[in-house]
């Protein structure tokens, strides 16, 4: 059982991080093609022009990446164990973004982040 519930969470670290991967393929990709430009001039304008960016589809192919090993988590593990574990996108969101783009965050939201992190190391504790 511990075995399976260490490979679980390998697929459950690959689901999280391919998921913050693509989030940043996706932020730049719409950044550089300038996407948030053509807004004013609609919402089909800015996603045919997010759609001419290679890391936009990247950052797509890394979401299906994340699916998959999702559905593979959701074969071996109750809902309501793995589920919780996704909020570690939140953490490593908050510092890529701090790291790679440079965004302010702001205190109280490493506070909720600190949560966050305390309650994820609960639910793993529950595991064992």
């Amino acid at each position: 059982m511990k075995t399976h519930l260490i490979s679980s969470l390998g697929l459950i670290l690959l689901s999280v991080t391919s998921g913050v991967a693509g989030q940043l393929a996706l932020k730049v990709g719409v950044t550089r093609a300038g996407a948030a430009a053509v807004e004013a001039a609609g919402p089909i304008s800015t996603l045919i022009t997010a759609f001419r960016s290679p890391l936009v589809w990247l950052g797509l192919a890394l979401y299906g990446l994340g699916a998959l090993a999702w559905i593979l988590v959701l074969t071996r593990l109750d809902l309501s164990l793995a589920y919780p574990f996704l909020a570690l996108n939140f953490v490593l969101i908050a510092v890529v973004s701090r790291l790679v783009l440079g965004e302010a965050i702001p205190g109280l939201r490493w506070g909720g982040i600190v949560v966050i992190c305390f309650g994820i190391l609960l639910i793993a504790r529950s595991a064992q």
